[in-house]
């Protein structure tokens, strides 16, 4: 099953257009869930999910935190974002998405990425292929975060608490503090105001 988080019309027409090429080889995109909120979709559907696909056209940072909420306990989906160039303007969506996202691709060449995403997903070949921000690329680089610290900012610019994202990554909430504080030093902030208000100055 694949489901499509989209509301528009010609996107999921689109979409259909490029299923059919597949379906004589591939039966199992036959299924597909077509919606435009996550909360229409049921547990047994996101368990059965072995792709979403989300047409990311404008900023919604609370689509956002729900996806994050379903990676985790889905880890089986195969996320891809459609999206545009303008949405990873904000850092923190900039974040999000690259934690998010196992494959990511701008709209203009969407349709010939896709439909390479698909065909490898076809054939069981998912390679996990993250395309990042080249602005959120070298932030990390100049930070010098380490994979730790960026594995945890998603979770600590999305608003969660310690308690929190230990329970997501199973690290103990003194692991946690430490790396949690050891960002705030890199970024120069003491908390998590500090935080947003240097990503909204571009760091």
């Amino acid at each position: 099953m694949i489901i499509v988080l989209t509301s528009c019309r010609y996107f999921r027409q689109g979409f259909n257009v490029l299923i059919e090429e597949f379906l004589s080889e591939t039966p199992a995109f036959k299924n597909v869930l077509y919606v435009d909120d996550l909360k229409k979709v049921s547990k047994e559907h996101l368990l059965k999910a072995k792709a979403i696909v989300v047409d990311y056209g404008q900023s919604d940072t609370n689509a956002l935190n729900a996806l994050m909420e379903i990676k985790n306990k889905y880890e089986h989906s195969y996320i891809i974002f459609i999206t545009r160039d303008a949405c990873f303007e904000s850092t923190i969506e900039n974040i999000l998405i690259n934690t998010i996202a196992d494959f990511t691709v701008d709209c203009k060449s969407c349709v010939r990425k896709l439909s390479t995403c698909l065909a490898h997903f076809a054939e069981a070949e998912q390679q996990v292929t993250i395309i990042k921000n080249t602005r959120w690329y070298h932030l990390e680089k100049e930070k010098d975060l380490t994979k730790m610290e960026s594995i945890l900012l998603p979770y600590i610019v999305s608003g969660k608490k310690n308690k929190e994202i230990s329970r997501y990554l199973n690290l103990t909430g003194k692991t946690v503090s430490h790396h949690r504080r050891n960002i705030y030093r890199k970024f120069s902030v003491t908390n998590l105001i500090g935080l947003y208000k240097k990503f909204d100055h571009n760091v």
